[in-house]
Formats: structure tokens, sequence, C-alpha cells
């Protein structure tokens, strides 16, 4: 049997004027437009879990190389959103990436890989492992009304999962929350002074060429092409079976100058 479904806001002889028409309140192509969204979704969804499990596979090699991350933009700034969960009663899921819309045009801005290694930093987001490594929070879940909290580990070393209790809620769900604020602040003041210069350097070209039909839009570039996790983990790979080959080259010679 057919269902038929009236909107709230449309009286029986408008849709009795609509369909004769044959107008949908949804049309096909809306309908074909929400499939593939939530299309998308799903396989965006399965990248991020794979890449996730990218990240926790290879974080003894990440944390080795912490401060060439950190001091490398490329590296520094890679999507790392998807690497800790968390939530809880009367806050909901934690938010780890933020959407917005400016002129028709969305930009997500996710938390970034440096921001996560320096809140793993943090006393908050690490803990001792039985094997004498340090293991840090990939999950988290607890109240802010007692306060109380349930987290998992990841211990980079063996490889286990050591679970964390009776830490403050607070201080793992608003510390994430403030350092995503700040992630975003770093976006929104990079894009206006990249906004600002390009306003500049098109000042300057119209001056010196008497030209005033460009606009500053021209002169407005960004960071050029952006390094994503399985490229970074496959450079500090190559990096590392560099210098082993070296050290190795290097320690043959040594003992063939001794002999």
């Amino acid at each position: 049997m057919a269902t038929i479904r009236i909107d709230d806001s449309e009286s029986f002889v408008s849709m009795c004027k609509r369909q004769a028409a044959g107008l949908k309140l949804i049309s096909d192509e809306i309908e074909q437009e929400n499939r593939e969204q939530k299309e998308l979704r799903e396989l965006q969804k399965k990248s991020f879990e794979r890449k996730k499990k990218l990240l926790y596979d290879n974080l003894d090699l990440i944390m080795r190389h912490k401060e060439e991350i950190l001091a490398t933009p490329r590296y520094a700034n890679i999507d790392a959103h998807y690497a800790i969960r968390g939530g809880g009663l009367y806050v909901g899921p934690l938010s780890t990436a933020r959407w917005f819309s400016f002129a028709g045009t969305f930009v997500t801005i996710n938390l970034k890989l440096a921001t996560l290694l320096r809140i793993w930093d943090t006393d908050q987001f690490k803990v001792q492992c039985k094997c004498g490594g340090t293991a840090v929070i990939r999950s988290f879940t607890g109240s802010p009304l007692s306060g109380g909290s349930q987290a998992t580990a990841y211990c980079p070393e063996c490889k286990n999962e050591p679970h964390v209790a009776n830490r403050s809620f607070g201080k793992y769900f608003w510390f994430l929350q403030a350092k995503l604020s700040e992630d975003i602040e770093t976006v929104a003041r990079d894009f206006i002074a990249k906004w600002t210069l390009a306003e500049v350097e098109h000042e300057k070209k119209t001056t010196k060429e008497n030209h005033r039909d460009s606009k500053p839009g021209a002169e407005f570039h960004g960071d050029g092409t952006p390094c994503n996790l399985e490229t970074m983990i496959n450079e500090l790979r190559l990096k590392e079976f560099d210098e082993s080959v070296y050290t190795q080259r290097t320690g043959n010679d040594n003992i063939c100058h001794n002999i």
C-alpha cells in the first residue's frame, strides 16, 4: 500500500494542484543528490578509519620524528581530527572539526597533527604503560556533572591499550575544544594575512605598471600543495632507511680503515 505524505504547511487543495502539475516537494534530482552525498559520507568515513589505523600503527615512527613534524608546516598542518574521540552526557560527542560557509564556499577546519602531538605531551593525555613506554589517550567518555571519566590510551612501544580512569572529564573535553578553537584562529589569521599581502602586491603592481584592470584576487595564494598522512609516513620511513644505510656504510668504512 502506498503512503501519502502531506506536508504540514501545505493544504490538501494545494497538494492536489501541485500533483496535477507533476511537481514533487522533493524532486528526483534532490533525492539523487542526497543519495550521492550519503555515499560520499560513507566513503569518507571508511577513509578516516583507514587513516586512524595507519596513524596508530605508525605512532612510534611519528613520535620519533615529533620535533621534525612540529617544525615542518606541511607535516604540522596535516588533518588529524579522526585520531581522537570523546564525548559525554549532556555535552554530546567531541567536535574535532568545524564546518563553515563563506559566500557559498564550504570550508572545513580540522584538528591539526601538530596540535594533537602537543595535546599528547600534556599530563592529562598521557599515561605510563606497563612496558615502560608512554601511552597517549585516544578516546574518552564521562560526565561534566560528576567530572568522572573513562579513557583508552595507546602505547606506541608495545601496541597495548591501557585503560585510564578517574581523570577530570572537563580537562579532556574542554581542553580539546579550546585547542580546536586555536587551530581555527590560526587558519583565520593566516587567511587574513595572505589577503592583506595580496592587496599590497596588487597595489605595487598596478602602481608600477599603471594598469588597474586587475584585482587583488589575482595575487591571492595559499600555502601550496598540502601533505597528507600517507605521504608524511612514507617520507619518514625513507628518511630512516637512508640514515640506517648511511650509518651501516660508515661503520663498514671504519672497520676497513682499522684493518
